[in-house]
């Protein structure tokens, strides 16, 4: 977008790519301006604001139908779950689709007794803005959220009133125009916006074209997102089963609500992991709602000690883990670095030092977190595991096999023969692309015969990149000297021989060749 001028019509490297909405791209180029470089930081950190403003809107929601505790406890769930740490740190919008999904849930239940234009605007203006960061899930998800509470009350005859066509109106035509605008200018640009919200949102929900995995995939990936808090969440659920009559209006539309999403997501066809993310702050409200909640001690003494048992046993494998080392080199041949030897224990005792502070200075716990004696500990030993897995432990463990370190080296390459050529044999790798930071316009080879005219071509410097698994049909036209091994190789761990085949490899070719 910086290099064409052009904020409407998305390419990479020339090509068109309309895949997702404009708004993402967009939050990334602010970033980039107001940092004045265009670098990881830039690309993450609209995800990283995202994911705190739906932490910010499931502590707001906790508190408006439940009490502070409720609050305060799903925010720290929400706060160290797997799913949370993973994609607040990852470059894509699906924290900005999350976050815009909870606020306007939020939004709806500020405004609730307010039914006037304002407060339909205020609703539809988060739900469009979020559909253009991921897709109209931002939509429809918020409806679906809302619908049990406005079907029981009543309220949906609010929705027949000329301020709500109004609101609903505007909100679509703000939609709509960066789409209009974008097909009125196309001069010869061959995507069009809205056509592929189409294809990707309501063909892919029941006509998938690809991401297709078994009805049941969200039983899986839901908990698997919301670890640490996985046995809390799946006691909630079990205990609530036969108790829905009996549960306070809140908690039945928030039950009620997620089982319709949950719903909503396992009969689309199309179905991937991260889909079902912005259910995490509802089940983290559903979650703590429960636990806050007088009147089941007996399955919450159950839930807590198995929660509070899952988290020191993690504490204790990381402790014991020089014992366990060799046994990991011997069945998979990985040998860890000493940062690692020495990262994983000191985690380990850090986890577990909240369990040691909760018999001596109990009230300390209480303060530092805000929550109830019987949840501090646990929270703390959440943070502090899961907060050194990202920020340590995954750091050291990705260092092989990261993409980075490979474009980097290739970068370097590169930049030393200012008039070099490149090329991608088939498959593009947008990281390797992001780190290069080629300036210039990088060839896509989609056969044999283009590869081999790009190697006799006359530049002085080529270099042709390529995954793995394409190696044996590129040697036969590689010059002698290039064909014992790549000039550069994304390395691997021994457990990842499976995904050899889809490792970057790359050859510097030097000279004319005929």
């Amino acid at each position: 977008m910086f290099l064409r001028g052009d904020f409407f019509h998305p390419t990479v490297k020339d090509n068109p790519y309309f895949d997702k909405p404009l708004l993402g791209y967009w939050l990334i180029a602010l970033t980039s301006l107001i940092l004045g470089r265009l670098d990881e930081w830039a690309v993450r950190l609209p995800s990283a604001v995202s994911g705190l403003a739906g932490i910010w809107a499931t502590v707001y929601l906790g508190r408006k139908l439940w009490s502070f505790d409720v609050a305060r406890t799903a925010g720290w769930m929400l706060l160290t779950s797997y799913g949370i740490l993973f994609w607040t740190r990852t470059g894509a919008a699906d924290m900005e689709n999350l976050a815009a999904i909870t606020l306007a849930v939020a939004w709806y239940w500020a405004r609730r007794e307010k039914p006037n234009f304002i407060s339909y605007f205020g609703f539809y203006l988060i739900c469009f803005l979020g559909a253009h960061t991921k897709g109209l899930t931002a939509v429809v998800v918020p409806a679906l959220l809302v619908l049990p509470d406005v079907l029981r009350g009543r309220r949906w005859r609010n929705l027949l009133t000329l301020s709500h066509v109004l609101a609903l109106t505007a909100g679509l035509a703000l939609y709509l125009a960066p789409f209009i605008y974008a097909a009125m200018t196309a001069e010869g640009y061959s995507e069009n916006g809205l056509v592929l919200v189409f294809r990707e949102n309501i063909l892919r929900f029941v006509q998938p074209f690809d991401h297709v995995e078994p009805p049941y995939v969200y039983l899986y990936y839901l908990p698997l997102f919301f670890l640490p808090w996985a046995p809390l969440l799946l006691t909630a659920v079990t205990a609530s089963v036969g108790s829905f009559r009996r549960m306070n209006p809140a908690t039945r539309w928030l039950a009620e609500a997620v089982v319709l999403v949950f719903f909503f997501f396992t009969i689309s066809g199309s179905r991937r992991n991260y889909y079902i993310l912005p259910l995490l702050p509802f089940c983290a409200l559903f979650t703590s709602a429960f636990f806050m909640t007088k009147g089941k001690e007996r399955r919450q003494r159950l839930g807590l000690g198995l929660q509070a048992g899952l988290l020191v046993l993690l504490c204790l494998i990381e402790i014991a883990s020089p014992a366990f080392w060799p046994m990991v080199k011997a069945r998979t041949g990985f040998m860890p670095p000493w940062d690692l030897k020495l990262a994983t224990p000191a985690l380990g005792l850090l986890a577990l030092a909240p369990w040691l502070i909760r018999r001596l200075a109990p009230n300390l716990l209480v303060r530092i977190t805000g929550t109830r004696l019987k949840m501090a500990p646990m929270v703390l030993s959440a943070a502090v595991l899961m907060g050194g897995f990202f920020c340590w432990q995954q750091e050291i463990l990705s260092r092989p096999g990261d993409e980075r370190i490979f474009a980097k080296s290739l970068r370097a390459q590169v930049m030393e023969s200012p008039s070099a050529d490149i090329a991608f044999y088939k498959d593009v790798s947008p990281k390797v692309l992001f780190y290069v930071d080629y300036p210039g316009p990088v060839k896509i080879l989609n056969d044999i015969d283009s590869a081999q005219s790009f190697i006799k071509s006359g530049n002085e410097v080529k270099f042709l990149v390529s995954n793995r698994e394409y190696m044996p049909e590129l040697l036969p036209v590689l010059p002698d000297g290039n064909r014992k091994e790549p000039t550069l190789s994304e390395k691997y761990y021994a457990w990842d021989k499976d995904k050899i085949s889809t490792n970057m490899v790359a050859w510097k070719v030097v000279g004319k060749n005929k």
